[in-house]
């Protein structure tokens, strides 16, 4: 299960570390769960009418196991994201200083944001 949390890492002859996700299916295996809960986006990049969205997604269905609600929304909605990684230095105070991979995910902006309203997440439940 540790090789598939870490697939993503690959660093392309490019030297580009980005992945656009998006879902076309409405199940994951194991360990896709696995991985997001280690990189998947947080609700904070979320436009606000999408966030709203989440809110009654949230509301109106049940939770399901091992499964965070946020996923679960991704899935559903088909949204898309972008993940991205990068090296960093740590120059802490009292250690030598380290390599590390830092991680960002965004928003993917040309996501049709009326596919995913309040309105649209009651009609599809």
């Amino acid at each position: 299960m540790d090789a598939w949390r870490h697939t993503f890492l690959f660093q392309n002859s490019e030297n580009k570390h980005s992945w656009f996700f998006c879902f076309d299916k409405q199940t994951t295996p194991f360990w896709f769960i696995d991985w997001w809960l280690y990189y998947g986006p947080p609700e904070d990049i979320l436009p606000p009418s999408i966030y709203d969205a989440l809110i009654t997604f949230h509301k109106n269905t049940e939770n399901i196991e091992h499964c965070p609600i946020i996923l679960h929304f991704f899935i559903h909605c088909k949204l898309s994201w972008i993940m991205y990684w990068g090296y960093a230095i740590d120059e802490s105070e009292d250690t030598l200083l380290t390599l590390q991979r830092a991680f960002w995910t965004k928003w993917w902006n040309n996501y049709d944001l009326s596919k995913c309203t309040s309105q649209t997440i009651i009609e599809s439940l």
